[in-house]
């Protein structure tokens, strides 16, 4: 299993899992085509997530993090309502 580094939009070093090892949609590696695909990301250590930042500077949960995903409907997070019209 490989490791790779990433760099987020604001200048956070994420080690994830490497390209090998993924499956898609993956926020990292294979992002799939949803609304805030063009949207900074910003790694959020304290929730272990990747999120989107939006034009507002608000994060929004990316739609294709593990997480997001496994829990989906179960995140609440500050919403400018951003997100919900997509």
């Amino acid at each position: 299993m490989g490791q790779d580094l990433i760099a987020t939009h604001f200048g956070d070093v994420v080690v994830t899992h490497g390209a090998d090892d993924c499956l898609p949609p993956c926020t990292i590696h294979s992002p799939s085509n949803h609304p805030m695909i063009g949207w900074p990301q910003n790694w959020r250590g304290d929730r272990k997530s990747m999120e989107r930042v939006c034009e507002h500077g608000v994060g929004h949960p990316d739609p294709d993090d593990l997480q997001v995903r496994v829990r989906r409907g179960a995140r609440v997070h500050t919403c400018d309502g951003c997100c919900v019209a997509l």
